[in-house]
């Protein structure tokens, strides 16, 4: 959370844009057959856009979502190697 003094709710400014992504797009896109290029494309795109969305709301810096798309490359890279030294052996 990013650190703010007190501002009573009736001083308040809510920003109700809606979250543009999701964990189960993120799930969707690791779950696709696409092309680890695609998939790789896909998550930066998703990662770009809730990092846009989290430096307009000043309530949140968004570090858990942008956590799981990390996680979900890393996940990605690691599965596309194991697959390839499958092939090999």
């Amino acid at each position: 959370m990013k650190r703010k003094t007190f501002t009573p709710l009736r001083d308040q400014k809510v920003n109700m844009e809606p979250r543009p992504v999701t964990t189960d797009q993120i799930d969707g896109v690791m779950n696709s057959s696409a092309a680890l290029d695609e998939k790789m494309e896909k998550l930066n795109e998703l990662r770009q856009a809730h990092s846009d969305w989290a430096n307009r709301q000043p309530e949140t810096d968004g570090k858990p979502l942008l956590r799981y798309i990390d996680d979900a490359v890393k996940r990605l890279l690691h599965d596309d190697k194991l697959e390839q030294k499958v092939e090999v052996a």
